[in-house]
């Protein structure tokens, strides 16, 4: 994000002469005295639009706490759904053990596995 942006975005959001409310917190963010960020709203991960009225500024702590708090679990819930959607993932639980797949029967049966285990020594 531009130097210039990113000050255009705070001087949109400003009550008062250089202080702009926090957009998570409420608290005031002082534009040459506080540490700060401009925050999405909606996360772009998330297919937030990079727009001004998705950007708000934020106080640095508060936004790392709403980033590691609430946004990446989002974004890792997402990308899990994506892929159990697309099929890239394997489901996470097998058959139970002592089945074995007899391809005779082109079916899992007990007996294959049974008389397998009975032949290793």
């Amino acid at each position: 994000m531009s130097r210039q942006r990113r000050q255009h975005i705070f001087s949109e959001n400003c009550s008062a002469h250089n202080i702009a409310p926090c957009c998570l917190c409420g608290e005031p963010i002082r534009r040459h005295e506080d540490r700060w960020i401009i925050e999405h709203k909606r996360a772009l991960a998330l297919l937030g639009p990079d727009l001004n009225t998705n950007c708000a500024p934020a106080h640095f702590k508060c936004g790392e706490v709403k980033t590691h708090a609430q946004d990446l679990p989002r974004i890792r819930k997402a990308k899990r759904q994506q892929a159990r959607h697309e099929g890239t993932k394997k489901p996470a639980r097998g058959f139970p053990a002592g089945f074995a797949y007899d391809w005779q029967l082109r079916r899992y049966s007990r007996k294959l596995a049974e008389a397998t285990a009975a032949q290793e020594p």
